[in-house]
């Protein structure tokens, strides 16, 4: 789409206050009861994508599994053993169709138990920042109990309530000026899409755009004005 510029020097500016958010945020909880044994991570310090978040001490859950494929190994053996013999006369289909569903049954047993093991170390899903620590090594985590929060560290995002007259000229594309209160930089953004509904009330709609420029040092939760043209007005 052809990007429309929405600004001009030669008139006035009509501001309107603004939010930077992340583009993905996440708590970080415990997905089973385990004690926190390493936080790779704390409270302002950057992670990449793959990189070791949490480890919870799951030496049970991997005993537990590692009993599971032996059983696992057994039923299979057996089943074996019953399909030899059921293709000789020597065992009923009945007997065949036991020791398929026991070999089925642990081998579900060991795959889920598998799965619980993969949980115990948790991966950033991006690339990021720990905005807060609510956990601690050392401590018994409980299923769902929060440990981190996260939030991601490329392309945030711009959040605007506009008046909903704003419609008649506003659209993806448009783009302005935003003045960030916390570095006192102000730089280009463009709008990337509009609220789903408009506020009956205040008559207003959320906007949603991006920086052009991606090098700047923005963090979340930082405010400032945005800037539009008022010659689309009328």
């Amino acid at each position: 789409m052809e990007e429309r510029e929405s600004y001009d020097e030669s008139v006035s500016p009509f501001p309107v206050r603004g939010v930077i958010r992340s583009s993905h945020q996440a708590t970080i909880s415990a997905p089973l009861t385990a004690r926190i044994v390493h936080i790779g991570f704390f409270e302002g310090e950057t992670f990449n994508q793959g990189d070791l978040l949490v480890a919870l001490d799951c030496s049970r859950q991997s005993a537990e599994l590692d009993a599971a494929r032996a059983l696992q190994r057994e039923m299979e053996l057996q089943l074996e053993s019953v399909i030899y013999l059921h293709k000789r006369g020597a065992s009923s289909k009945q007997e065949l169709q036991i020791a398929g569903a026991r070999m089925e049954r642990t081998k579900a047993e060991a795959q889920a138990l598998k799965k619980q093991v993969s949980q115990c170390r948790i991966l950033a899903p991006y690339d990021g920042d720990v905005s807060e620590q609510l956990s601690y090594e050392h401590e018994m985590a409980s299923a769902g109990k929060p440990i981190l929060s996260i939030v991601a560290k490329n392309e945030p995002k711009i959040e605007l309530i506009v008046p909903s007259s704003w419609l008649a000229w506003l659209e993806e594309g448009t783009q302005f000026r935003f003045s960030i209160d916390e570095t006192q930089q102000t730089t280009k953004a463009e709008v990337v899409r509009l609220g789903a509904q408009v506020d009956s009330i205040s008559q207003s709609i959320k906007v949603f755009a991006k920086f052009k420029d991606p090098k700047l040092h923005i963090l979340p939760g930082m405010t400032g004005t945005a800037e539009f043209s008022t010659r689309h007005e009328g």
